[in-house]
């Protein structure tokens, strides 16, 4: 799944990897993106704009509000199958966090430039679309978000292909600050107190 992100890139460090694109005031550093905050979304029919969408539907069988949805099912479920042609969504980001038990990780491109998630909106929301993890992330959780590099934005936006092959990350433990979401500071990216080798955790546990 995908539960919380960062967006720590200046306005500058954006407009020179994505050259002219008009952005809004919320896109600055932050570092604790969580479900039902508003977040920064380029939509399929304004890709030169950026704006802001509440990271979530409301869900009708539950208080909590869907927040991904699976590339596997997609065609299958009410809530997105009509969405998929001309709702597609893009969600920048330059990392995201995933959890194994009650230890958070952080996961970027090794050049730590800015990417997307994949996506869906309706109204004013969003959701993030997930795939199965790949042996990169797979010792840690078993899903992942389907991640578009920003050199193929707008090919995402012309062609829906989410299942090729995943960019490569790279992660590190950082501090349990970022379990609580009212953290939202550089501190949420210091280390962990004790630092884990994640070649311990072999493909496919």
């Amino acid at each position: 799944m995908c539960g919380r992100f960062t967006q720590t890139k200046s306005r500058k460090e954006v407009l020179e990897q994505l050259g002219e694109i008009e952005l809004p005031p919320l896109f600055h550093g932050r570092y604790n993106i969580a479900p039902t905050q508003t977040v920064a979304m380029i939509r399929q029919a304004a890709p030169n704009r950026v704006e802001a969408y509440i990271w979530g539907f409301a869900n009708p069988k539950s208080t909590a509000p869907v927040i991904n949805a699976r590339t596997e099912t997609l065609n299958e479920r009410p809530m997105f199958k009509d969405l998929i042609t001309r709702n597609r969504c893009l969600v920048p980001a330059d990392g995201f966090y995933e959890w194994k038990g009650k230890e958070p990780y952080y996961f970027q491109l090794p050049d730590k430039s800015l990417f997307a998630f994949a996506g869906l909106w309706r109204d004013d929301r969003c959701v993030v679309i997930t795939r199965a993890a790949d042996a990169n992330m797979r010792g840690i959780h078993h899903r992942m978000p389907v991640i578009v590099p920003a050199n193929l934005w707008w090919r995402y936006f012309d062609d829906f292909q989410p299942l090729g092959p995943a960019p490569t990350l790279v992660a590190r433990p950082v501090s349990r600050r970022v379990n609580k979401v009212s953290n939202d500071d550089p501190t949420c990216l210091e280390p962990a107190d004790e630092q884990i080798d994640l070649s311990l955790f072999p493909d496919g546990e």
